[in-house]
C-alpha cells in the first residue's frame, strides 16, 4: 500500500512562460503564500484550500485537518508523493531512493514553533500504485489561524546548472500557508472531515492507529480507479461531562449540489463522537464532489456542521500523474482566466473537463482512439525531452517547444551552431527579407562583420493542418496555409534558440 510509518520529532502580466513561480492561496478569509523557489522546483501558482499540490520532480500534496480529542486539539498533516514523483527520485547503487520531509507548524499552541522532519526510503520495487507514499505528522493545536510550512528534499539528487556551481543543493519542492482551526460552537467542537484511505484488513504501521481504529489518510481526496469506495472520518466533542447520545447525517452531493448518497447513524452515549461514514461511489462519474456531515446530541436545538470537496477519477493518468504536472500541458489548451481555473479544481473535475475537451476535438469520435490528444501528448512529450536547457526545465515552455507542439516536425530544418562564410545569420536574414513578405524587424545584430550568433530555420510547407488542440468550428473558416517560417536564434550562446521571426 505505499505506507509510511510516523516517526515524528516535535520541536519547538500577460501569461508570461513558465519560470520561477509562487503560489498564491485563498482559503476564506485568510490569505496563503506559498514560499518563492526558482524555477527548477517546478512550483505553478494555484488558488483555493488545502490540498495544497505542488508539482516538479519532488512534486507531493499537502492536506491538513484538525480535530478535538480528550487532551485538546490536534492538527494532522498528511503528504503524499504521487507515483510520479516515486518514478522521478534519484537512486542510490542498490536503486533504492530517499526522501526527507520537513513540516513547521505555527499557530496559537505555545510560543515557539513545532517542527517535525522524517527521512524514509522508497525500494527500488516499490510504485506504490495509485496511492503514492503518505507520510503523517501530529502537531498540539489551538482555535485559530494555523502557519503550515513544509518542504521535501530528494537526498540523493543534485541541482545541476549555473547557479547551483560549487554548491551541493538537492532537488526539493515547498509550500506554505495558513488553515483555521475550527473554533467550539456553543461548547462543542467538531473537527474535519479526513479522508481516507480504504485498507480492507490490510497491515498498517502504528501511525494510522487512532483510537484503537485504523485512519489511513487520502491527502488528494480522491477516490474512483483504485479507490471505489469514499471512507471519511471525523469527530465531534461535547462538553466536560456531557455523554449524551450522538446522531450524525452524511450526505454526498455532486457539482449541481444534487444529492448522490446519504448515510444516518445514532452512537451511545458519550462525550467523544469517533465518527466514520462509507460511500459505493463506483457507479458515479467522475468530477468534483461534496461531502457534508451534520452531529448533533439528543436535546441540540442546532447541530455542528463540516463540508469539504473530493473528487472521483476513472482514469490512471490523473491517479499517477501529480495534477500540478498536468496544469502545465493545459498552459497551452486555455487562455488566462480558464488555465488559472482548471488549476484551482480537483483531480476528478480536472479529468472531467478535459475529457470534453478532447471529445470536442476528436476527428473520429466514432472510434475509441483520440488522434488529436495522442497528437498533442506526443508533441509534448517530445518537446520535453529535445528542447530543454539552463533555465526552463521543461521544453515544452521554450519558444522551439510551443512551436513544435503547435506545428510539428517542420518540412525543413537550417542548423548553424558557428556560423561562418555565407552562412551567417546575417546572409539568412537577408535571404528571409528577400523572400518573405513580412519584415525582420530588429533581428539583426548591431556591429561590424557578419552576425556569428548560432540559429535555426525551421520552415513548413504544404497543407499545414491546425494545431490538435484546435477548435473544430475554425477548421472550415480558415483557409490551408501553405508556408509557414521561424527564426530562432541563440543570444548568448547557452543553448536557449529564442524565436525572433516568423510568418505566422
Amino acid at each position: 500500500m505505499g505506507l509510511v510509518p510516523q516517526m515524528t520529532r516535535n520541536t519547538t502580466p500577460a501569461r508570461p512562460p513558465r519560470g520561477a513561480r509562487r503560489y498564491v492561496f485563498l482559503l476564506g478569509s485568510c490569505l496563503l503564500i506559498a514560499l518563492a523557489v526558482p524555477a527548477v522546483a517546478g512550483i505553478e501558482k494555484q488558488e483555493g484550500p488545502p490540498p495544497w499540490r505542488v508539482g516538479g520532480r519532488v512534486g507531493f500534496t499537502l492536506d491538513a485537518s484538525a480535530f478535538p480529542d480528550s487532551s485538546g486539539l490536534q492538527l494532522e498533516v498528511d503528504l503524499r508523493v504521487p507515483p510520479a514523483t516515486i518514478l522521478q527520485l534519484a537512486r542510490d547503487g542498490e536503486g533504492d531512493a530517499r526522501l526527507h520531509a520537513e513540516v513547521k507548524v505555527r499557530g496559537r499552541y505555545g510560543s515557539r514553533d513545532l517542527q517535525s522532519e522524517q527521512d524514509f526510503m522508497i525500494s527500488a520495487s516499490d510504485t506504490a500504485l495509485g496511492q503514492g507514499k503518505v507520510l503523517v505528522m501530529h502537531f498540539p493545536a489551538a482555535p485559530g489561524p494555523c502557519e503550515i510550512q513544509a518542504r521535501l528534499d530528494d537526498i540523493f539528487s543534485k541541482r545541476r546548472g549555473l547557479l547551483y556551481t560549487g554548491r551541493d543543493v538537492n532537488e526539493n519542492a515547498s509550500v506554505a500557508g495558513v488553515v483555521e482551526i475550527p473554533r467550539p460552537q456553543a461548547g462543542r467542537d467538531m473537527g474535519d472531515i479526513e479522508f481516507l484511505w480504504p485498507t480492507h484488513g490490510e497491515r498498517v504501521g502504528l501511525a494510522f492507529v487512532r483510537s484503537g481504529r485504523v485512519v489511513v489518510p487520502n491527502p488528494e481526496r480522491i477516490y474512483g480507479l483504485f479507490a471505489g469506495e469514499l471512507h471519511a472520518a471525523f469527530v465531534a466533542r461535547a462538553k466536560a461531562g456531557d455523554a449524551r447520545p450522538w446522531h450524525y447525517v452524511a450526505r454526498v452531493f455532486d457539482a449541481k449540489g444534487d444529492g448522490v448518497a446519504q448515510v444516518e447513524s445514532t452512537s451511545a452515549a458519550t462525550r467523544i463522537l469517533d465518527g466514520d461514514v462509507s460511500f459505493d461511489m463506483s457507479k458515479e462519474p467522475a468530477g468534483a464532489y461534496d461531502l457534508e456531515v451534520k452531529a448533533w446530541q439528543d436535546g441540540d436545538a442546532g447541530a455542528l456542521l463540516r463540508r469539504s470537496r473530493f473528487s472521483l477519477s476513472w482514469k490512471s493518468d490523473t491517479w499517477l500523474r501529480n495534477s500540478a504536472d498536468l496544469t502545465d500541458e493545459v498552459h497551452f489548451l486555455l487562455d488566462g482566466d480558464g488555465e488559472d481555473a482548471f488549476a484551482v479544481m480537483q483531480p476528478g473535475e480536472q479529468e472531467r473537463y478535459l475529457d470534453e475537451f478532447w471529445k470536442l476535438r476528436d476527428p473520429t469520435p466514432e472510434t475509441a482512439f483520440n488522434e488529436a490528444y495522442a497528437t498533442f501528448r506526443e508533441r509534448v512529450d517530445h518537446a520535453n525531452t529535445s528542447f530543454h536547457h539552463i533555465g526552463i526545465e521543461k521544453g515544452m515552455f521554450s519558444d522551439q517547444g510551443r512551436t513544435y507542439i503547435r506545428y510539428g516536425e517542420p518540412t525543413e530544418i537550417l542548423h548553424q551552431v558557428i556560423p561562418a562564410g555565407d552562412e551567417t545569420l546575417t546572409q539568412q536574414l537577408d535571404d528571409i527579407s528577400a523572400t518573405e513578405d513580412r519584415s525582420v524587424g530588429e533581428v539583426r545584430q548591431k556591429g561590424l562583420g557578419g552576425d556569428m550568433r548560432p540559429f535555426e530555420v525551421w520552415v513548413y510547407e504544404g497543407d499545414i493542418p491546425l494545431p490538435p488542440d484546435a477548435d473544430p468550428r475554425v477548421r472550415d473558416r480558415r483557409p490551408p496555409r501553405r508556408r509557414i517560417v521561424f527564426l530562432f536564434v541563440d543570444q548568448h550562446g547557452t543553448g536557449n534558440y529564442v524565436l525572433r521571426y516568423s510568418t505566422e
